[in-house]
C-alpha cells in the first residue's frame, strides 16, 4: 500500500542497494523527460534521465508555435525531416459525410503530423549528442524531498540524490503527486479516446490527403491525418466512456460510407482516457519542478499537447542562458504556469464544442457551415500561432 507523508510517496521498499548522486535528475523518459534533459544538457548542466522508455504509438500535431520551440532546441529539422506537411483543416459531418467548412493553412506557417515515435528517436538521437546526459532504465516509486535534497528510490533499491528533479512523469505520476500532496488515484473520466494507427491502402481516399480531417458527430468527434510518410492514418475518436462498449464501432461509423472500413473487427483501437484540462498552479516547490503534462493536462483538441512541452523546454532553456539554474527553474515554472491557461482553457472550450449531442450538435454544425472558414481561422490561428 501507498502511504504519505508532508514530503514523500512511498511504498514497502526492499533492501537498499547503490546510491547515486547527480546535480540533476529528470524523471520520466517521454517526450516531456527527454525534452527537458535537453535544454538542461545543452546548457551544460550534468543530467541524469531516469525511467522506463514508454511504448509511443500513433501520432501527433505540430502547429507554428510548437515548431519554434523546436527550433528554440535544435529539434526542428530533424523532426520535420521524419513528418507530413498538412495543408488544411477540413471539417465534415461525421454521419452524413457533409463538408462543412476547411481552413487553408499559410504555406509560410509549418502545421505537419509526425508518428511518436519518429520524435522520441529523433528526441533520443539528440540527447545522445550530449555527453553530459545519462539514462537509467528503472521504475521510480519513491519521491522525496529533503531540506537540501530530493532523494528517488527505484523498484530494484537503488536511491537517486539529487540537488534538482525535474518532474516529467505525466499528470498521473510521482512527481506531481509528490508536489500537490495527492497520491490518491482520481475517478476514471467520463470521456475516452479510441485511438488506431490503419495503412492508407486500407482507407478510401479522402483520408490520404495531407491535411488534418475533423469529423463532429453527435456527441462524438474524430480526427485524422497522415504519418510515416503518408503510409498510414493516425484516427483519434472521442466519445464518452458510456458508448465504448461492445460494437461501438458499428453504432458510430455504419451510417457514414467513408468510414464503413473502421468497423472491421481487425482494427486494434488502444481505449485512452481524457483527463479533464488542468494547469496547476503551482510547477515548483523545494528541489522538484514540473514540466509538460505532469504541470498541465492539455485536451487533445487543438494540436497542443506535445507542442506545449517543447514550448515548457524551450522556455527553460532560454533562461538557463541568462540565469543560475534554481533562477531559470522559478522564472519558467511561474510564466509557463501563466501562459499556458489560456491555451489549456480554449483546448478544453473546443472540446466541450466537438462532444455536443443532440439538436446541440446539429446547430453547431450549422453554425460551423454558415460561419465559415474566417471564423474557424481566428480561434484556431490565436493558439497556433502564439509567440513561445
Amino acid at each position: 500500500m501507498w502511504r504519505q507523508d508532508n514530503t514523500a510517496l512511498t511504498k514497502d521498499l526492499p533492501v537498499m542497494t547503490n546510491t547515486v548522486t547527480s546535480p540533476i535528475v529528470v524523471l520520466g523518459r517521454g517526450i516531456a523527460g527527454l525534452s527537458a534533459a535537453i535544454a538542461l544538457g545543452s546548457a551544460g548542466y550534468p543530467v541524469h534521465l531516469i525511467g522506463r522508455p514508454p511504448a509511443t504509438p500513433g501520432g501527433l500535431q505540430l502547429s507554428p508555435n510548437g515548431f519554434r520551440a523546436l527550433s528554440s532546441l535544435g529539434l526542428d529539422k530533424a523532426i520535420l525531416d521524419k513528418a507530413d506537411r498538412l495543408n488544411a483543416v477540413v471539417i465534415k459531418a461525421l454521419s452524413t459525410n457533409r463538408h462543412l467548412t476547411e481552413i487553408i493553412h499559410d504555406p509560410k506557417h509549418l502545421h505537419a503530423a509526425v508518428s511518436r515515435q519518429d520524435v522520441m528517436d529523433c528526441l533520443v538521437a539528440k540527447a545522445e549528442t550530449l555527453s553530459c546526459i545519462r539514462f537509467t532504465d528503472t521504475e521510480i516509486h519513491t519521491v522525496q524531498l529533503g531540506t537540501e535534497k530530493a532523494t528517488l528510490v527505484s523498484v530494484d533499491g537503488d536511491i537517486f540524490s539529487a540537488d534538482e528533479v525535474i518532474g516529467a512523469d505525466g499528470p498521473k505520476g510521482l512527481a506531481c503527486a509528490a508536489l500537490t500532496g495527492q497520491n490518491s488515484m482520481p475517478p476514471q473520466p467520463a470521456y475516452r479516446a479510441m485511438r488506431a494507427e490503419i495503412e492508407a491502402a486500407k482507407l478510401p481516399t479522402a483520408f490520404r490527403r495531407p491535411l488534418t480531417l475533423l469529423m463532429l458527430g453527435d456527441g462524438c468527434h474524430m480526427v485524422s491525418y497522415p504519418i510515416k510518410g503518408g503510409s498510414h492514418i493516425n484516427l483519434v475518436f472521442c466519445t464518452s466512456a458510456d458508448k465504448v462498449t461492445i460494437g461501438w464501432q458499428q453504432r458510430c461509423f455504419s451510417l457514414n460510407p467513408l468510414l464503413s472500413n473502421l468497423t472491421d473487427p481487425a482494427i486494434s483501437w488502444a481505449n485512452t482516457p481524457l483527463y479533464p484540462a488542468e494547469v496547476l498552479p503551482v510547477w515548483r516547490r523545494a528541489h522538484l519542478t514540473l514540466l509538460g503534462d505532469s504541470a498541465h493536462v492539455m485536451p487533445p483538441h487543438l494540436a497542443q499537447g506535445a507542442g506545449q512541452t517543447f514550448v515548457d523546454a524551450a522556455c527553460l532553456k532560454v533562461l538557463l542562458a541568462e540565469k543560475p539554474l534554481a533562477q531559470a527553474l522559478d522564472q519558467m515554472a511561474a510564466t509557463r504556469s501563466i501562459e499556458v491557461q489560456a491555451i489549456t482553457k480554449k483546448a478544453a472550450a473546443s472540446g466541450q464544442i466537438m462532444r455536443l449531442g443532440g439538436i446541440a450538435s446539429q446547430a453547431r454544425n450549422i453554425f460551423i457551415d454558415i460561419a465559415g472558414p474566417h471564423f474557424m481561422n481566428s480561434w484556431l490561428d490565436e493558439v497556433w500561432q502564439a509567440e513561445n
